[in-house]
């Protein structure tokens, strides 16, 4: 492949030329193309203009030159470069859809879901819809609604469509300071092109918890949307916006001690109403589970399924549409506890097991809903006291690695390795007559930090 792409650069034996619709053109074969599209494949081998080998110019007029480039370098190398914005990447996910080049539409979506953020989501979200990327879409609305504050600023937010407004607003865990912050957002969006939009006020007011609404502050509002009544004949039932939300703790499973019992219950805590609020029990009672969300979906991993007993590989997923928790995910390969799970990128990744740190490495994919290996690594570290933790789209695992010295290793997911061994500053002397060795490591914020905790 690297001679016949040095060929194609030379426009040697080259039997077609693409043109783009700037005008940019680029030769090429059409077997290398037909190989890697099926756009191509159907255009060179069926009933069209373009399958007569004489008809040396093919024109393409919904891609631009840029994006025809990086394309067929990639027919030709499968691998591209493609400059890191999420413009470019989306640009690009647009022209390989065309031409339904499916694996660098999955590279591409892989992509934007791991740099969706409050700036870009809606954006992000608006193409995932177009082209039907439900895994894509989830993510993109997630972000939106835990961002709402700041999306709801945007002019791509106020743009949307009613089924995708209504996909954000509806959702359980949007973040607002207040249900007047919310019903402001709604009435934003409204305004915006009220003449069209009035008739949606009333399949949109179902969202609005009218029961925390200080009628005070938004009287106008409520005024200006015809929503006074529903105000006054709000059932003054409970509706609590609960996992996403700021100050909110999901506590899944658990043992008793004096009873020497697994539990299956699971409790929500809200930091904001200092409440306790039940949710539904686990499908199978564990402790020292790792419970993360992964392109919008509630996993609870591994643990340990009886007292005293051994860890499990068992992975339970919580159905939002039926509000209960089920085992229909495969296992993980090995048996694993809370603090040997971590999840990056979407991705969730069993990283250590207490018999074999780092040797017994995999990743779950969502999207294909099975386990798969990943690269492994030396240990390096005395015990197998270490955190598994994920910071900036890495993955450290941090451990003492003899005596009082902490050390950390760096796994890219991207790369799929692991970086050596790097060891972190000694700690002040007074510490280390009373941390022998060091029990805990914790992170904060994007930085590594150590919880130095005592026996």
């Amino acid at each position: 492949m690297t001679t016949i792409d040095s060929y194609r650069e030379s426009n040697y034996l080259c039997d077609v030329v693409v043109v783009t619709e700037d005008g940019l053109r680029f030769p090429a074969h059409r077997i290398i193309l037909a190989s890697a599209s099926d756009f191509f494949s159907t255009m060179f081998g069926g009933a069209f203009l373009e399958s007569d080998r004489n008809q040396t110019d093919v024109a393409i007029r919904n891609i631009e030159g840029a994006a025809m480039k990086m394309l067929i370098e990639y027919a030709y190398r499968e691998e591209i470069e493609c400059p890191e914005s999420v413009e470019n990447v989306l640009s690009l996910y647009k022209a390989a859809h065309y031409i339904q080049m499916d694996e660098l539409v999955r590279m591409c979506s892989d992509w934007l879901k791991r740099h969706v953020d409050a700036f870009n989501c809606v954006s992000i979200g608006i193409v995932a819809d177009k082209y039907g990327n439900s895994d894509l879409l989830r993510v993109a609305d997630r972000i939106a609604a835990n961002s709402i504050f700041l999306v709801a600023e945007s002019e791509d937010f106020l743009s949307l469509s009613i089924e995708h407004v209504s996909r954000i607003l509806s959702r359980d865990d949007i973040r607002v300071k207040s249900e007047g912050e919310f019903l402001n957002i709604l009435h934003k969006w409204i305004v915006h092109d009220e003449v069209s939009r009035r008739r949606h006020v009333e399949a949109l007011s179902k969202f609005v918890r009218f029961q925390l609404i200080d009628f005070d502050e938004s009287k106008d509002v409520l005024s200006g949307l015809d929503l006074v009544s529903h105000y006054h004949s709000s059932d003054g039932g409970t509706i609590q916006r609960q996992l996403g939300c700021d100050g909110v703790i999901l506590l899944a499973g658990g043992r008793c001690c004096y009873k020497n019992k697994v539990t299956k219950e699971a409790r929500i805590y809200d930091a904001n109403s200092d409440t306790w609020s039940t949710f539904p029990s686990l499908a199978v009672g564990t402790y020292s589970s790792r419970i993360v969300t992964s392109c919008d979906v509630l996993y609870a991993l591994g643990g340990y399924t009886s007292y005293g007993g051994d860890s499990s590989s068992i992975v339970q997923r919580y159905d939002a549409e039926q509000r209960r928790w089920v085992d229909d995910v495969p296992p993980m390969s090995t048996s694993r506890a809370m603090n040997e799970i971590v999840c990056c990128t979407n991705r969730t990744y069993g990283i250590s097991e207490s018999a074999y740190l780092l040797s017994k490495c995999e990743v779950f994919d969502p999207e294909k809903k099975a386990w798969a290996p990943v690269s492994v690594s030396r240990s390096d570290f005395e015990n197998n006291c270490c955190i598994v933790c994920s910071v900036a789209d890495k993955i450290y695992v941090i451990g003492s690695t003899g005596g009082l010295t902490l050390g950390y290793k760096m796994y890219d997911p991207l790369e799929d390795r692991w970086c050596k061994l790097k060891l972190l500053p000694d700690l002040p002397n007074e510490y280390n007559s009373e941390l022998s060795p060091y029990n805990s490591y914790a992170t904060m914020g994007d930085r590594l930090q150590r919880a130095l905790l005592f026996r």
